[in-house]
């Protein structure tokens, strides 16, 4: 069986990152421009005192939340998981990629 190269492990890397900007573009957005009105038209009602005291949360990273109140997130299920995979499958294939430039070119001097 043939190894992929470093390139491929690279272009790898870049499709999970570009899947990784998508995840988190669908957490953070997943309230829309206005986080009240997404929440009544998921039938929650909007909790002002719990947002104003974890409004941080929103801004965070990760992981990401968009809370209406204590018991609902906006945020879907898969989002946060869905990042930490992509995160590492990129590690994975750089370090694959890595891994593979440098078995290529030891094999190469190891021919001359």
């Amino acid at each position: 069986m043939r190894r992929l190269g470093p390139v491929a492990w690279l272009a790898l890397a870049v499709v999970s990152a570009l899947l990784l900007g998508v995840a988190r573009f669908v957490g953070v957005f997943s309230s829309g421009l206005d986080i009240v009105e997404a929440c009544d038209a998921a039938g929650q009602p909007f909790d002002d005192q719990y947002w104003a005291e974890r409004e941080r949360e929103a801004e965070q990273w990760f992981p990401v939340h968009n809370k209406c109140n204590a018991h609902y997130d906006l945020v879907s299920v898969w989002v946060n998981p869905a990042i930490v995979v992509f995160v590492l499958l990129i590690v994975v294939c750089v370090g694959a990629a890595v891994w593979s430039a440098r078995s290529r070119s030891r094999a190469r001097r190891g021919k001359s």
